[in-house]
Formats: C-alpha cells, structure tokens, sequence
C-alpha cells in the first residue's frame, strides 16, 4: 500500500512539475543567518556575502524561470522565489539591526 502511495505521488509531481524543472532551473538554499545578539563583525560580513550570494543566485533562478517559460512561465515558482528571497533579506536586516544597536 505505501508504494501505491509513492508512486501515485511521484506520478502527480511529475504531473505538476513546472517548466522550471524540466529545463533545469534550481533555486539555490537560503544561508544561516547569525544571530545578531552574539554574532562577531566578522560572521555578519560573512553572512552580508552570503545574502548578497543568494539574491543574484535567486536572480539568475528567475531569469530561468523566465526563459523556460517562453510565455508560461511558472508563475508559482517566481512568486515563492521572490517570496523566500525577500524574507531572506528582512531576516538579515533584522539581524544586522540587532548587531548595530549592541555595537554602536
């Protein structure tokens, strides 16, 4: 019964699987982020780069998704990018604010 189960599955991700998979467009994983309570200078300027990273990695995503789509783009996709890309960012934000105020 569980491999009745997984292959249904799998047939409805394969069904539902956007351009995006088929022409090879992956969205990378979000850094860690440090907290900025504890963090030194030197792990947020680490993390400053690794956010910056992530956002052109996020970009060049999205310029896939685009060109995949030849006119059906997966909207979902770009849109949950742009999601988890701006929540990234309001984290670190978030973060590095904490660190100012505990370092001046």
């Amino acid at each position: 019964m569980k491999t009745a189960a997984l292959l249904i599955s799998a047939a409805i991700l394969s069904l539902t699987a956007g351009s995006a998979f088929a022409a090879g467009c992956e969205q990378g994983n979000p850094p860690a982020l440090p907290d900025g309570s504890v963090a030194s200078e030197a792990e947020m300027g680490t993390a400053m780069k690794a956010v910056k990273a992530y956002i052109t990695a996020t970009q060049e995503y999205q310029a896939c998704l685009e060109a995949a789509g030849k006119g059906k783009m997966d909207v979902d996709a770009y849109n949950k990018s742009t999601e988890l890309m701006e929540k990234v960012a309001s984290d670190f934000n978030k973060q590095l604010k904490t660190f100012k105020s505990r370092n001046g």
